[in-house]
C-alpha cells in the first residue's frame, strides 16, 4: 500500500485542521488562565508566554493531543456512518468513497483507538482533577452519539456538534484552573464568551453544510434541518445563530481583551464572512452555493479561533 496515500487518507478521515482548531481552542483558554495568574504589567504578554513555556510545555503538548485525538476520532466515525450518503453525494474528499481498498472496519478501529488514547491521556495528566477526564469521556460519547444517532435528528444534531466543539474551552478552564489554584471571574467570563461565540457559529455552519449535502441526506433518509424544512429556512435559522455571534463578539474587548485591535481585526473578518455566507445563500440555495457557504464559514471559524489566540497573546 502506498504510504503517501495512507497518510492522505488518515489526514482526510481525521480532518486534521479541525483537530488543530480544537487544540488551539483549548490552548487559548488554558493560556488565559495561566497568564492572568502570572500577570506582570512590566512585561509584554508574548514575552511572558515565552518565559512560562519551559514550565508548561509538557503539559501543553500532551494536553493539546487530547482534543486532537477526540476530534479526529469523531470525524472518522462520522465517515464510517455516512458512507452511503457520501457515496450518493459523490464526496471524493471522503477516503471511504474514493479508496476501494479502505474498509469501514479499518476506520472503526482507527477511531476507537484514538478515543481510548485521548481518554487515557486525560487520566494520566489530570488524575488529581477527575472533572477533566470525565469531561473528555462525556465529549467522546456526545461525538459518537452524533454520528450514530443525533445527526439524523435535525437541529439536535447541529447542537451536539457545537457542544463538542466548545468542550476544549471548558475543559482547559477546569484543567488549568485546578493547576493554578482557581480562576477569577473575568477569566471565566471571557472563556464562556469565547465558547458561546464558537457554539453559535458552529450551529449556524452546520445548518449551512446541510444544504450542500441535501441530496445524499434525502436519499439516505437523514432528517437534517435542510431536508425537513427546506434549504431557505436552514439559511434563515443559521442567520439567527450568527446574530448571536455578532452580539457576543465585542464583549471580550471590555473584559480581558481591553481595546485589543488584533482580536477586533480577526473577529471582524469572522463576522463579515458569516454575513456574506448568509447573503449569498438567501439569494440562492443551490448545492453549488452551499459549497461556497461551507467554505466561507469554515474560514470564519478559523479566523474566530485565531482572534481568541492572538487576543490571548496580546493581552495587556
Amino acid at each position: 500500500m502506498n504510504l503517501r496515500r495512507v497518510i492522505h487518507d488518515i489526514y482526510d478521515l481525521t480532518r486534521l485542521p479541525l483537530g488543530i482548531m480544537g487544540a488551539i481552542a483549548g490552548l487559548t483558554a488554558g493560556m488565559i488562565v495561566v497568564l492572568v495568574h502570572h500577570q506582570d504589567t512590566t512585561k509584554i504578554t508574548f514575552l511572558l508566554v515565552l518565559e512560562l513555556l519551559p514550565q508548561y510545555w509538557e503539559l501543553a503538548l500532551l494536553g493539546l493531543a487530547i482534543p486532537f485525538l477526540i476530534v479526529g476520532a469523531s470525524m472518522a466515525i462520522n465517515d464510517y456512518q455516512d458512507y452511503e450518503a457520501d457515496r450518493i453525494n459523490k464526496r471524493m474528499d471522503r477516503p471511504l468513497v474514493r479508496n476501494p481498498d479502505l474498509s469501514r472496519q479499518h476506520v472503526l478501529i482507527l477511531s476507537g483507538s484514538m478515543i481510548v488514547a485521548g481518554i487515557l491521556l486525560a487520566f494520566f495528566l489530570f488524575m488529581d482533577n477527575l472533572l477533566v477526564p470525565i469531561g473528555v469521556m462525556i465529549t467522546s460519547i456526545l461525538a459518537i452519539s452524533y454520528s450514530m444517532w443525533t445527526k439524523e435528528k435535525g437541529l439536535i444534531g447541529n447542537l451536539t456538534v457545537a457542544a463538542c466543539d466548545t468542550a476544549p474551552f471548558f475543559l482547559a478552564l477546569i484543567a488549568m484552573g485546578g493547576k493554578e489554584g482557581g480562576v477569577d471571574l473575568n477569566t471565566t467570563l471571557v472563556v464562556f464568551i469565547m465558547a458561546g461565540i464558537t457554539f453559535f457559529g458552529v450551529v449556524g455552519r452546520e445548518l449551512i453544510k446541510g444544504i450542500m449535502d441535501i441530496e445524499g441526506d434525502r436519499a439516505a433518509d437523514s432528517q437534517t434541518f435542510a431536508v425537513m424544512y427546506g434549504p431557505k429556512k436552514a439559511v434563515q435559522l443559521a442567520a439567527i445563530f450568527f446574530i448571536f455571534v455578532i452580539l457576543l463578539a465585542p464583549l471580550p474587548l471590555f473584559i480581558t481583551f481591553q481595546n485589543n485591535i488584533f482580536y477586533a481585526g480577526f473577529m471582524l473578518i469572522t463576522i463579515l464572512l458569516l454575513l456574506y455566507s448568509v447573503i449569498i445563500l438567501l439569494h440562492d440555495q443551490s448545492v453549488g452555493t452551499g459549497k461556497k457557504g461551507r467554505s466561507y464559514t469554515r474560514t470564519a471559524l478559523w479566523t474566530g479561533v485565531l482572534a481568541f489566540l492572538v487576543g490571548a497573546l496580546t493581552m495587556t
